[in-house]
C-alpha cells in the first residue's frame, strides 16, 4: 500500500506539474495530451466495464480505422467520458495563479512522470497501471508499443518453402462468420438455430466439429492467425515473418479469391494489407448492395468461383451476427420473439448506436432473439442458398466464425459482446464445418474434441497439396488428425514485453444455450 500511494502521489504530482507551468502553449498542449488520453481509458472502461490492458490497448490500435464506428455505436457512454476528460482539460490548460506557477524549464516533470510508469509497465510485462490517474496508462501504453515499434527489425516475410505431393483439390473455400456462437446453432445444440446444416445435400459430406475454440475473442487476431497460421507456440512468429496463405494458393498453381461483405470501397481490415492484396486475383467487395442481402451475394458468388474449370481458393468474410443485430434479418424472417425495436439500422453492417437498449435483462433478452433471428437469415438462408446453388462436388469448403458472443445469458450486466479483456468462455466458441465432395478428403460426420481455429490453417495446405507431414512440424495437426485439442482460446493474443498467452477453456459441455423462456411460443 505504500509503494501504491508513492506512485499515486508521483503520478497526481506530474498531472499538477502539468497544470503549473506558466507558458499557455505548453501548458494547454499538455491539457490536449493528457485529456485524450483519459477519454480512451475511460471510455473503454464506460463500454467494457474492464480495466484497458496493454493487450487490449494494442487493439484499439489496430481497429483505429473504425473510430467512428466506435462512436455511432457507443456514443453516450463516450459522451459522458468526454465531460469527464474536459475538465481535466480544462484543469490542466486554464492559468495557474500567483505561486503556483511554475517556470517554463520543470515542462518536463510530467513526461518523465509518464516515462516512469512506462518503465514499471515495461519491467512488468506489461501490468502495474491499475488505480493510477486516468491518463498515465493509456499514455504509458503508447510509450510502450511506440519503443517497440521503433526496435522491432524489420522482418522480411518468407517465401513459401513447403513442397506439394499431390495436386490440389479444384476448389478450396473458407467461409468466416462474424460474431456467430457455435452454441447457438442447430447442428450443437438442441434448441439452437435452424442452419441447414444438419440435413442431407446431394452430392456432399458435411462433416461437423462441434463448438470449438475460436483463437481469440476479437476479429482482428483471429482472422490473422487464419491467414497466417501457427500453432499456440508459434502463432506470433508466423503473422510476422510467414507466408500467408494466399501465397500458398498461388504457389499451387490456384486463382485466389476474397470476397468481402463487411467492407466497401477497397476499405481493408482485419489486419490486412497491400502486400497480401497483391497476392489475391479477384477481389469483391458489395458496395452498392444493401447488408441485409450481401451474405446472400457471397454466397452466389462462392456458387459462380467453384463453377469455374481453373482451380481457386476462396476466402469469404461475412456480415454473420455483428451488432447491431436490430434489422439484420427480413420481417419474414422474425422467428424469435420479442426482438429489438426495428427500422433503426438497416443498412448497418457492425455498429449503430444504443438506442432502444440499456442493458437490463429484458433489452438483453430481446437482444438474444434478435441474434437469433439474425442467424436465421445471415446463417440458415445462406447455406440454403449455397448448398441448393453451388457444384461442391469437387470442392472443399471450411465454415467457421471468428469469435463468438457474450450475450449475458447468464444475467451479468454489460454492453460489449466481445474482445473484453477478460472474456468468459462464450466469447471463443465458435462452429466448425467442413463440407466436401464425396471424394475429397473425407471425414467422419460427426468429429468432437479434436477441432480448433488452429487445424484450419494446416489443412487447407493438405487440400492445396502440400506435404502433411512437413505442414504439421510448423503448423500443428489438420482436421484429419484425431488427437484431442486444448478447448481454449487465447485472451492475451498481442502478448508482448516478456509476458505469454493467456488461455481461457469455451467449457463447451457447459455453454448457456439460450434460454427457451426468451421467446414467446
Amino acid at each position: 500500500m505504500a509503494a501504491y500511494f508513492a506512485l499515486l502521489g508521483w503520478t497526481s504530482f506530474g498531472i499538477c506539474a502539468a497544470a503549473c507551468i506558466s507558458s499557455a502553449a505548453i501548458r494547454w498542449s499538455g491539457a490536449v495530451v493528457f485529456a485524450a488520453a483519459a477519454l480512451l481509458f475511460t471510455g473503454f472502461g464506460q463500454v467494457t466495464g474492464q480495466f484497458l490492458t496493454y493487450d487490449a490497448f494494442i487493439n484499439l490500435l489496430n481497429s483505429r480505422a473504425f473510430v467512428d464506428d466506435a462512436y455511432a455505436q457507443y456514443g453516450g457512454k463516450l459522451w459522458w467520458s468526454a465531460a469527464l476528460s474536459l475538465l481535466l482539460l480544462l484543469g490542466i490548460g486554464l492559468p495557474a495563479r500567483g505561486r503556483l506557477a511554475l517556470p517554463n524549464w520543470l515542462a518536463p516533470v510530467p513526461y518523465v512522470v509518464v516515462a516512469s510508469i512506462a518503465a514499471i509497465l515495461f519491467l512488468r510485462g506489461g501490468e502495474g497501471a491499475r488505480g493510477l490517474p486516468a491518463s498515465y496508462p493509456t499514455l504509458a501504453y503508447a510509450s510502450l508499443y511506440g519503443i517497440e515499434f521503433a526496435l522491432s527489425p524489420n522482418r522480411i516475410r518468407e517465401g513459401v518453402y513447403l513442397q506439394r505431393t499431390s495436386e490440389p483439390v479444384d476448389h478450396i473455400v473458407l467461409v468466416i462468420d462474424e460474431s456467430v456462437s457455435g452454441h447457438y446453432l442447430d447442428i450443437n445444440s438442441p434448441s439452437g438455430v435452424e442452419t441447414g446444416l444438419s440435413r442431407q445435400w446431394p452430392g456432399i459430406t458435411i462433416s461437423n466439429f462441434g463448438v470449438v475454440p475460436s483463437i481469440t475473442n476479437c476479429s482482428i487476431g483471429s482472422n490473422l492467425a487464419l491467414r497466417f497460421g501457427g500453432t499456440r507456440e508459434n502463432y506470433r512468429n508466423r503473422i510476422a515473418a510467414g507466408p500467408s496463405i494466399w501465397a500458398f494458393a498461388k504457389s499451387a498453381g490456384m486463382k485466389t479469391v476474397y470476397i468481402d461483405a463487411q467492407r466497401t470501397g477497397g476499405a481493408l481490415h482485419n489486419g490486412m494489407n497491400d502486400e497480401e492484396v497483391a497476392l489475391i486475383d479477384r477481389f469483391f467487395q458489395f458496395d452498392d448492395e444493401p447488408v441485409l442481402t450481401r451474405d446472400s451475394r457471397v454466397a452466389e458468388q462462392i456458387a459462380i468461383e467453384v463453377s469455374k474449370p481453373e482451380p481457386s481458393f476462396i476466402v469469404a468474410n461475412k456480415v454473420g451476427a455483428h451488432f447491431p443485430v436490430h434489422d439484420k434479418f427480413p420481417d419474414e424472417y422474425m422467428t424469435y420473439r420479442p426482438t429489438l425495436p426495428r427500422g433503426q439500422f438497416t443498412d448497418v453492417s457492425d455498429t449503430g448506436n444504443r438506442e432502444g437498449f440499456d442493458g437490463s435483462a429484458e433489452s438483453w433478452r430481446q437482444y438474444r432473439n434478435a441474434y437469433r433471428n439474425t442467424i436465421v437469415w445471415n446463417v440458415g438462408a445462406f447455406f440454403d442458398r449455397l448448398l441448393a446453388t453451388a457444384d461442391l462436388s469437387s470442392s472443399a469448403l471450411i465454415y467457421t466464425s471468428d469469435h463468438g458472443q457474450n450475450l449475458r445469458e447468464d444475467g451479468s450486466s454489460g454492453l460489449s459482446t466481445h474482445c473484453n479483456a477478460d472474456p468468459g468462455g462464450s466469447e471463443g466458441a465458435v462452429p466448425l464445418v467442413y463440407i466436401a465432395g464425396a471424394d475429397v478428403l473425407p471425414l467422419a460426420k460427426e468429429i468432437r474434441g479434436n477441432g480448433s481455429h488452429y487445424r484450419i490453417f494446416p489443412t487447407l495446405l493438405r487440400l492445396m497439396g502440400y506435404d502433411p507431414k512437413r505442414a504439421q512440424q510448423i503448423y500443428g495437426p489438420d482436421l484429419s488428425d484425431t488427437s484431442e485439442e486444448p478447448e481454449t482460446f487465447n485472451t492475451r493474443f498481442n502478448a508482448r514485453l516478456g509476458q505469454l498467452p493467456q488461455w481461457q477453456s469455451i467449457d463447451a459441455e457447459t455453454l448457456l444455450i439460450p434460454d427457451d423462456q426468451d421467446a414467446e411460443n
